[in-house]
Order: C-alpha cells, then sequence, then structure tokens
C-alpha cells in the first residue's frame, strides 16, 4: 500500500508543480541546507555529493535535503 504523502506526491508530479508546493509548504526551511554547507566550508553542490556519497553520516533531514537539492539541480542540466 502506498503511504497517503507518497500518493499525493506522485499526483502533484503529475500537475507538475510539486517542487512550487514543497517550497511553499509551512515546514520546509528555506536556506537551511546551503547554510549548513557553508557552515562546513562547502559549496552546496560538493556538500550534496558529501552527503550522498556517505548518508550514514549526517542526519536524515540532512539526507533529505541533498536528495531534493540533488533533484533541483537536476533541472538545470
Amino acid at each position: 500500500m502506498t503511504p497517503p504523502l507518497a500518493l499525493k506526491a506522485k499526483m502533484k508530479t503529475l500537475n507538475g508543480n510539486w517542487i512550487q508546493d514543497v517550497v511553499e509548504a509551512p515546514t520546509f526551511k528555506k536556506g537551511a541546507f546551503t547554510g549548513k554547507a557553508k557552515k562546513a566550508g562547502h559549496t552546496t553542490k560538493e556538500y550534496m555529493r558529501m552527503v550522498l556519497e556517505d548518508p550514514q553520516d549526517f542526519p536524515s533531514e540532512t539526507v533529505r535535503q541533498a536528495r531534493f537539492m540533488k533533484t533541483l539541480m537536476g533541472f538545470n542540466e
């Protein structure tokens, strides 16, 4: 059985505006991942790669943020 949140995300993907919905959500912490990267002395892209290479070394929230950043950066390629 598909969790309701995942099903909702799939439906929003069909509508094409799921990223905007995520960014506008009240729980979205805009700039948090970039802040973590700067604090660690890396660019956002470098930090994203570090987190995704060794996800067990980072909190789950940071791993989720890195995956989201990878998705966003994929649209620019």
